[in-house]
């Protein structure tokens, strides 16, 4: 065997030898991506726990939803919420104002009218999903002194 033959095979098993490595590195790299990319996405069982925050307020009806109206809503004039709370559970004080109050299903408006005091529960789901609803209303009594500054 001639020594240049010699020196071409050496090099073709150092090829190989790289050329193997190489697979086996990208292949170790594809894999902890995978893995990593799998992880943040995992639910822990703290985060399936969903973050509600629940009123009990008081306020004067501005308008009802209208069922001919679709884009009618349940709006109501509320006192102070000093309890509020954000989404991430920081104090959030909110003055008094006008804001919809979409009832959650079963809650019966029946009886009251535009113009009437109520107390109504008001429920605030921040997570896995953002959702609200006035999950009770009753109406009271006509001479109520409410709390709107």
């Amino acid at each position: 065997m001639s020594r240049d033959h010699f020196s071409a095979s050496k090099a073709a098993r150092r090829l190989g030898l790289y050329a193997t490595l190489l697979a086996l590195t990208l292949s170790c790299l594809m894999i902890s991506a995978c893995s990593e990319e799998a992880s943040p996405t995992q639910i822990t069982p703290e985060s399936t726990q969903p973050v509600v925050h629940t009123y009990t307020l008081r306020g004067r009806i501005i308008s009802l939803p209208e069922p001919s109206n679709p884009a009618s809503e349940l709006q109501i004039h509320h006192e102070a919420i000093d309890e509020f709370k954000s989404a991430q559970g920081e104090p959030a004080p909110m003055n008094a104002m006008t804001m919809s109050f979409p009832p959650a299903t079963g809650v019966s408006l029946d009886g009251l009218v535009v113009g009437d005091a109520v107390e109504f529960v008001f429920r605030v789901q921040w997570e896995p999903t953002h959702e609200m609803g006035t999950t009770s209303i009753k109406k009271l009594p006509a001479e109520t002194k409410l709390a709107f500054e």
